[in-house]
């Protein structure tokens, strides 16, 4: 994401149309907040003076109640008032700030999905998070906060500048100087931070990183068994170093710049103070203007101070705003336009590879995964697709299934360019078991098929988990369609890892793709189980074109077709027989794993004799 240098004006804006469009009370509200707050502001500096000018005057004692009782009340119900406001805004500012986290999750989900994946998407998606993630401190509520104190402030600043601009001009003009100087050193201090952001989320990455491994339960046999504990925690001592380093120099710096900025005010009070005790002692002001001058002194130091530091915290706002607004602000992926549609393609599928070539970017590095790649597949046909790690076998089907586009060549379904099907059709084309488990956190048949209840189809649910051999394993651990995936409530749903894709087996059984794909469903199955799968499979696929990937060859003897894939090239293709034949890679392969089977079964055998 190229994050663009808007204003603090154009950043206000954004916020200004967001919360008019999801909750307009917050803008009022603030706006309510910006009026209130100069009101009791000018009541507590005028209350001494009036106090004092009625007994100057030897007011009637009646009067004197009277004026202080109303006074008082005035206050309280401003202040009261603006407390009230305060806390609300509080609260529904809390709120929008979890809506807007909720919508840079979903807006991950419609941004392009190379971007997505890559180190500048999740990191950029990370950053968008956490600058949300920080309370009241989040770049949604800081902008309120700030504005809204700045507004007030500068409005309760104009109204002390007319008191103490009858007092003498030239006493405004020396405090706004002093103050400026104090902004400049706020402005500085700011600029260190921000300095230090990278470093700082490079290290809290780290540490929480590590917080988070050695919080995991899972990992708890791995530390005692080898003995990983004083290992990790030098890991972690380091990590922590580099955190409180960064903050001893955060501390430092506030330090300093702290005790220049108290001796700066220092030195500007006891000027405007010796001036105002000299006034009161030639006898050119009465008590009572004293006190409202000396409060005005006071609160206008304040408040020049309050503007200075609320500019400052501005530019951070607009900064942290960048990350939020960009994130937001991504083009999303097309899904919808399309000059055909898959309902047109008659079934089962061919499939072609066409001269494709693709790579992964990676900053100025680049990773060449298929160069000039020509494949069919034929309709119907079963295509086992094996390899090491790293041969491109998942980029494959990823490729096939629109999550990235080929730089070069193209992919036809039926001799027709994939590209002219929306990606919405061509999503649901496919029926695909990926490697990596996702369950959310929900009710099991909802997670299974990914609806909300009353659109499921029960009965054709149940047959999903039949085929994939989870329903007698449900109906015996007594867990029915309505517990929950996951420990998110009482009587949650925890399997294991073999169960677990057994389920990813039966959300592709149910969506019914014309096509399957098994990106390594059985990797962790044993090999009994394992087999017991990929026969029902064999039954599913029947007449549907079937893609099978796998580093175990588990699927490959009931495949119509073999392809084994090394360092980006077709290394070997053909049936299984012919491959054994042929006595080559694949063959080593087979006879490898197939032996490594029979041992582990003969050793259980005598175990069992």
């Amino acid at each position: 994401m190229n994050r663009k240098r808007r204003s603090i004006a154009s950043n206000l804006w954004f916020w200004v149309k967001y919360y008019l469009k999801h909750n307009p009370s917050i803008f009022w509200i603030t706006v309510a907040g910006i009026l209130l707050s100069p009101v009791f502001q000018m009541l507590a500096l005028y209350f001494p003076k009036v106090t004092l000018a009625l007994i100057e005057e030897k007011a009637a004692p009646q009067r004197l109640a009277l004026v202080l009782v109303g006074y008082t009340l005035l206050y309280l119900a401003a202040r009261g008032i603006s407390q009230g406001v305060e806390a609300y805004n509080g609260w529904t500012l809390n709120w929008e700030r979890q809506r807007v986290v909720f919508q840079t999750f979903l807006k991950s989900l419609r941004v392009d999905y190379a971007y997505t994946e890559s180190e500048e998407g999740r990191n950029d998606f990370r950053k968008a998070v956490e600058v949300q993630n920080r309370g009241d401190g989040s770049a949604s509520s800081q902008f309120v906060y700030i504005v809204r104190s700045l507004a007030s402030t500068v409005i309760t600043f104009v109204l002390y500048s007319t008191v103490l601009g009858s007092l003498s001009i030239w006493m405004v003009f020396l405090l706004l100087a002093l103050a400026g100087i104090g902004y400049l050193m706020d402005l500085r201090e700011n600029r260190f931070h921000n300095s230090l952001r990278d470093q700082e989320a490079v290290t809290e990455k780290h540490y929480l990183y590590m917080k988070s491994a050695m919080g995991n339960a899972s990992a708890a046999k791995d530390i005692r068994i080898f003995s990983m504990g004083s290992w990790l925690r030098q890991r972690l001592d380091g990590v922590v170093a580099a955190r409180e380093k960064l903050e001893w120099r955060k501390a430092v710096w506030a330090w300093k710049n702290g005790f220049w900025g108290r001796t700066l005010d220092l030195i500007r009070d006891l000027g405007a103070y010796a001036y105002l005790i000299y006034m009161a002692a030639s006898g050119d002001m009465t008590v009572s203007d004293f006190v409202l001058y000396f409060g005005a002194i006071t609160g206008f130091s304040g408040f020049v101070r309050e503007v200075a530091f609320s500019l400052a915290s501005l530019q951070q706002a607009s900064a942290d705003t960048e990350w939020v607004r960009g994130y937001l602000e991504l083009p999303e992926e097309d899904v919808s336009s399309g000059s055909r549609h898959v309902s047109e393609l008659a079934q089962p599928v061919s499939i072609e590879f066409r001269d494709v070539g693709f790579s992964y970017q990676a900053g100025e590095n680049r990773t060449e995964v298929f160069s000039h790649l020509n494949l069919q597949i034929k309709a119907g046909e079963k295509l086992a697709l094996v390899g090491a790690n790293g041969a491109g076998k998942t980029t494959l089907v990823k490729l096939l299934c629109g999550f990235y586009e080929p730089e070069e060549g193209a992919i036809l379904l039926n001799g027709i360019d994939a590209r002219e099907f929306p990606k919405a059709e061509r999503y649901a084309f496919f029926s695909v078991v990926f490697q990596e488990m996702f369950f959310p956190p929900t009710r099991i048949d909802e997670s299974i098929a990914l609806k909300e209840t009353e659109h499921i189809d029960q009965k054709r649910l149940r047959e999903a988990l039949e085929k994939a051999g989870m329903w007698e394993v449900l109906q015996e651990k007594g867990i029915t369609m309505d517990q929950y995936m996951g420990n998110l409530k009482n009587k949650g749903v925890e399997l294991s890892g073999g169960q677990n894709q057994r389920l990813l087996l039966a959300r592709a059984l149910y969506q019914d793709g014309a096509v399957l794909v098994l990106d390594e469903p059985t990797a962790a199955l044993d090999p009994i189980a394992e087999s017991q799968v990929y026969d029902a499979y064999q039954e599913y696929s029947h007449d549907r074109t079937s893609i099978f990937i796998s580093h175990r060859l588990a699927s490959t003897k009931f495949s119509d077709r073999i392809l084994k894939r090394e360092k980006g090239k077709i290394e070997e293709m053909g049936t299984h027989q012919e491959l054994l034949e042929k006595n080559g890679a694949y063959a080593q392969m087979y006879r490898v794993q197939s032996g490594y089977y029979q041992e582990s079964s003969s050793s259980t055998d005598i175990g069992r004799d």
